[in-house]
């Protein structure tokens, strides 16, 4: 009985802590927001940011930066997330509404149902849950309640996919994505060696512009990645004793001693050359060498070899992939949808979207066998990983119920003199934290194995990370820990009875829903507040930054390196969240409560961060995570209700079995359907929704099937020479004009693009610069924008009732008209830079650029001009040191203008 009533115990043990670190991080978080903008204002300070992703500044008030970003538009929120970052934020706002939502449906009914005329003890939380239930006939209503909240459910993520889907096309459809050179390229792989010339595949597409073979630079990008490495490590060395020479002569001057003459031979600083820096060629084995003399030296072979190299890339051997570009997206979409119609074409595997930066150029070379065997090496280690993960998982699910253990272990039983809150945080707040530890170290060797597997793309392999993450928590952070706590809670009783093993389990298993109770408790309040604080990102403003940062492109990577959203893991660390609220809806309904709380604190705490802190991701994966998700939420769905039937089979419940085997089968039946529907449609765009974009009135969106059938018709007819669409084969008019969008008199059509906002009025694309920093395909790129109005296309006010039950209704005017007025801005790329966009990065990689702290000693101007001998590129302009000693910039790093193609 005591056991039963430490439920209360164990969440209030966690509780406390958890809500007095909230008010504490919140304190310090209200009364430091406006005092280090660095940290909590960094794109509005940081001069670096683009106009076109800079908000406003935030209200001074305590609190009224909550409201202040509660209140922006959908616009405003795509604008300066991404597409990435709005679905995310739709997905913290849909789930709490979920969470919301089950409260409402099921805690009306299941809490009087589980909570009375039962024939056990319970006490605590553990009297609402499923386990308290004596009365098998009371089950009935478990199942008819799923078979309402888990439908609801299924039609939420359907409504979401219909969405998704429009939103994607609307979005493709801009004049800033249409133009991308992203999406105008095509990648295909796996390509049969007798298509690899270009006059084969000028007979299959001759629309293509530009075609770039993939060819194996193994060799090179060695040599690459021994350059950046040493440049890096010479360029830390020489600013490191330099600024050694400048504070020992400071120290003596100050001191009245004989300081080192002469004062720019740096050997005096150093003893006489003894203690000059140095390093091994080879970890503990190698060759010791005098780092400043031999870097040098070797950047300046490296420089001759590689230069050399690079001007004679098109000798290497080519390999079987290639890259095709297409003068606008809609002749794209044209080859990219005919591929699977050709017998020789399709069995290439197909991309499109794909920046040069996106690229894992190393598995460019794989063949289908090859790609094969790598991954299926890959997924095995990570299964296995799985499996032996399950072992640290299982302790701290013991630890959770530690308390059951003491009567089968007997040098456990000091445990049991320990205080009742001390126990209570043992229980309850120590797994919790050891399991999200555990948990952190899984995610890098993911997406080391998703390379390794074979992936082409790096939105590949942020989704395989998302996946397996997933199924890493699935299986460690529900099955596991639910097992071991349900199962360890019993163990006496199961070895000394082991015919009542089933019942027993029915009964605990649902016990384990206070573990989860206690994870929303750290997920809502320590972990939601911890983001606004970042306690972290504080202690390096305020103390390591100033300790590590020694050179100036250090302290200049600080100031304007903003953070960036990982969605592969974040999407999983909040699945989570969804996987247990779906799990336990039916067993331990109280959990919903809790969880509608953590999401809500979490949406607050990521909308205010992907507006002020983070910057969107250089991986633009367009909202591709979301929908993911959409479909990862049937796994939940399919625990939940398998957990059911389980509990149902331990009690010998057989008409509940039958009813609920029925729900599960409609629910696999959805999930099939809304693959077939859907999968197919997020990377094709239909040609009609370009055309209508474009500004075409006979065209029209597809929003019946939103393209799927116009997708495969226009497919066939590529091959076949005919079109039963009727698109218009000339290119140049599928080029999106200004005088399609612009009106004659205000140059825009859309006064609501214009006027939508405060915050968005000052963050037009003003320049070429800024453009460049703002786009996907981004930092490599000499591009031109011009500036296109919206389409005047009137917008019929709906009610929230429609849009919500009739998915469809939302048009693809509707999704379009959120889209933020610098998405209608198109672009032109230099020629130059087109020529070679889709080379192996080692090919058009260009040689270091040193950046030393000019001194008064002339010692910088010695090791800059020594490196300029070597063929090294040194440079001591815009950093110095001033009178303390220290290291500071007043401008850019010498290749930062080069970086942007001005």
């Amino acid at each position: 009985m005591a056991s039963s009533g430490s439920s209360v115990s164990q969440f209030v043990s966690v509780l406390i802590p958890n809500v007095v670190i909230f008010a504490v991080f919140i304190f310090l978080f209200v009364y430091f927001r406006k005092r280090q903008r660095r940290v909590y204002e960094p794109r509005v300070v940081v001069e670096t940011i683009p106009n076109d992703i800079r908000p406003d500044e935030s209200p001074r008030g305590a609190f009224s930066w909550v409201t202040h970003v509660l209140g922006k538009s959908e616009r405003f929120l795509i604008q300066q997330a991404g597409a990435d970052g709005y679905f995310f934020i739709r997905y913290l706002y849909i789930f709490g509404s979920v969470c919301l939502l089950g409260c409402f449906m099921l805690w009306p009914i299941l809490f009087p149902v589980n909570a009375t005329n039962s024939a056990y003890d319970n006490t605590g939380f553990d009297i609402l849950a499923y386990g308290n239930v004596s009365n098998k006939w009371r089950f009935f209503a478990h199942v008819f309640l799923s078979w309402l909240f888990f439908g609801s459910i299924v039609f939420i993520i359907y409504r979401e996919l219909v969405y998704y889907t429009t939103f994607r096309h609307a979005l493709q459809s801009t004049p800033l994505y249409d133009s991308l050179l992203s999406s105008r390229t095509l990648l295909l792989t796996e390509t049969p060696e007798n298509l690899l010339k270009e006059t084969e595949l000028r007979n299959y597409f001759p629309t293509a512009t530009n075609v770039w073979y993939a060819r194996d630079y193994k060799e090179l990008r060695e040599k690459v990645k021994e350059r950046t490495k040493l440049s890096a490590k010479y360029e830390g060395t020489v600013n490191k004793v330099i600024t050694k020479a400048v504070q020992l002569r400071n120290k003596c001057v100050k001191k009245g001693k004989e300081a080192p003459s002469p004062a720019d031979d740096l050997n005096k600083y150093l003893k006489d050359g003894k203690k000059r820096p140095t390093h091994k060629l080879k970890f503990l084995i190698g060759k010791k060498v005098d780092t400043l003399d031999y870097s040098v030296e070797r950047l300046g072979e490296l420089n001759k070899e590689i230069k050399t190299a690079q001007e004679q890339h098109n000798a290497n051997t080519q390999i079987p992939s290639v890259f095709i570009e297409f003068p606008t997206q809609i002749e794209l979409q044209k080859a990219y949808q005919a591929i699977p119609y050709n017998d020789e074409l399709k069995c290439c595997q197909r991309y499109t979207g794909v920046a040069p930066d996106d690229i894992v150029w190393d598995n460019l070379s794989l063949t289908k066998t090859k790609r094969k065997i790598k991954k299926v090496l890959a997924c095995t280690v990570l299964t296995l990983t799985i499996i032996f993960w399950a072992i640290p998982v299982a302790v701290v699910g013991c630890i959770s119920n530690i308390n059951f253990l003491t009567e089968k272990v007997p040098f456990l039983r000091f445990i049991n003199n320990m205080p009742q809150k001390l126990m209570g945080i043992i229980t309850g707040l120590l797994p919790v934290v050891a399991l999200a530890v555990l948990m952190s170290l899984v995610p890098p060797f993911i997406k080391k194995m998703g390379k390794v597997s074979g992936l082409i793309t790096l939105q590949e392999v942020e989704r395989f990370c998302q996946n397996w993450y997933y199924a890493f928590i699935a299986v460690n952070s529900f099955f596991v820990i639910t097992v071991i706590s349900s199962a360890v809670s019993v163990v006496s009783t199961i070895i000394s009875d082991p015919s009542k093993a089933l019942s027993l389990l029915a009964k605990n298993v649902p016990k384990a829903s206070n573990f989860y109770i206690a994870n929303a408790c750290l997920q809502g309040l320590t972990i939601s507040s911890g983001m606004l604080l970042q306690i972290v990102a504080l202690i390096l403003a305020q103390f390591l930054g100033k300790i590590l940062d020694k050179t100036p492109r250090a302290k200049w990577n600080r100031w304007n390196t903003l953070g960036q959203p990982f969605w592969s893991v974040t999407y999983p660390s909040y699945q989570f969240i969804s996987l247990i609220s779906l799990i336990y809806s039916m067993i331990s309904p109280l959990i919903l409560g809790f969880n509608f709380i953590a999401m809500v604190l979490s949406y607050i705490a990521f909308v205010y961060n992907l507006v002020y802190v983070m910057i969107p991701n250089k991986i633009d994966g367009r909202g591709r995570g979301y929908a993911l998700t959409l479909f990862q939420l049937f796994v939940a769905i399919y625990l939940g209700e398998a957990c059911l039937i389980a509990l149902f089979v331990f009690g010998k419940n057989w008409p509940c079995v039958v009813l609920e085997a029925v729900c599960l089968a409609a629910t696999a039946a959805a999930h099939i359907y809304f693959k077939h529907k859907f999968l197919t449609l997020w990377d094709a765009v239909p040609i009609s929704a370009l055309r209508y974009a474009a500004g075409d009135s006979t065209y029209q969106y597809p929003m019946h099937d939103q393209g799927k059938k116009e997708i495969q018709i226009e497919g066939q007819n590529y091959w076949n020479g005919g079109n039963q669409l009727g698109l218009n084969e000339n290119n140049h008019e599928q080029v999106l004009p200004q005088s399609q969008y612009a009106d004659e008199k205000t140059g825009y059509s859309d006064e609501k693009a214009l006027n939508d906002e405060t915050d968005e009025s000052n963050r037009g694309l003003t320049s070429k610069n800024e453009l460049d920093k703002s786009i996907n395909d981004k930092a490599m790129t000499d591009k031109s924008s011009t500036e296109v109005a919206k389409p005047n296309v009137p917008v019929q006010p709906m009610s929230w009732f429609k849009r919500f039950f009739s998915p469809k209704s939302e048009t693809f005017d509707m999704i379009r008209d959120i889209m933020p007025s610098t998405y209608f801005n198109y672009i032109e790329y230099n020629p130059e830079f087109v020529k070679n966009a889709y080379e192996d990065p080692a090919v058009n990689d260009d040689e270091p650029h040193i950046w030393i702290a000019r001194d008064d000693l002339g010692l910088s101007e010695i090791e800059k001009n020594k490196a300029i001998q070597n063929g090294v590129d040194a440079c001591d302009d815009n950093a110095i040191y001033n009178e303390k000693g220290k290291v500071e910039y007043n401008g850019p790093p010498p290749s930062y203008e080069e970086s942007l193609k001005v």
